[in-house]
């Protein structure tokens, strides 16, 4: 009896849901969506949009304080990036190089002659742009480096780590802040 009493209990389970599925028909659309098919791979990885979109919150930054925007100056950008890979590879994080040149004299060996006034920030493991620039945003140091007046052009070198890197960090970040003469 018992086994009767369970098989009617699953029966009318399966009716109802059966019934209460058909009654409510589903809505066709008027126009097909065409099925596309998904990219084979994905698009390469574009590090300068990473530099780019640390220039433009950069910039997003100083507009909130009426600052004038920096200028994109890529001898900067060039010597940044080098300086974030010499970071990756020599595995350390500071603003005198593996070759102990200083700020001054990698912007110098960049081609970069007539300056006035120059610094930098330095980051490392932040993922993403807007990580980055918040973490320099709530550092007084690299504050100051964004939202001062003296400044007018910048520069920004991102480096990834490769798989199977033993680097310390997985992002290497480095902004160079320059005035021209």
């Amino acid at each position: 009896m018992r086994k009767i009493f369970t098989l009617f209990i699953i029966l009318v389970t399966a009716i109802s849901f059966f019934t209460s599925c058909r009654s409510a028909p589903s809505p066709v659309p008027e126009t097909p969506v065409p099925i596309t098919e998904p990219p084979k791979e994905l698009p390469p990885f574009d590090p300068h949009a990473f530099e780019i979109r640390v220039f433009e919150l950069t910039n997003r930054e100083r507009a909130v304080f009426r600052l004038p925007p920096l200028i994109w100056h890529e001898a900067a950008a060039i010597v940044a990036r080098e300086h974030s890979v010499d970071m990756h590879h020599n595995n350390f994080m500071g603003h005198t190089g593996s070759d102990g040149l200083g700020i001054r004299q990698r912007l110098e060996r960049g081609c970069i002659k007539n300056l006035s006034t120059w610094s930098a920030s330095i980051a490392g493991g932040y993922p993403t742009p807007e990580a980055v620039v918040a973490a320099w945003m709530e550092s007084p140091r690299y504050r100051g480096n964004i939202l001062s007046r003296e400044f007018t052009h910048i520069g920004v070198g991102f480096f990834e780590r490769p798989a199977g890197s033993n680097a310390n960090f997985a992002t290497y970040w480095t902004k160079k802040f320059l005035s021209l003469d």
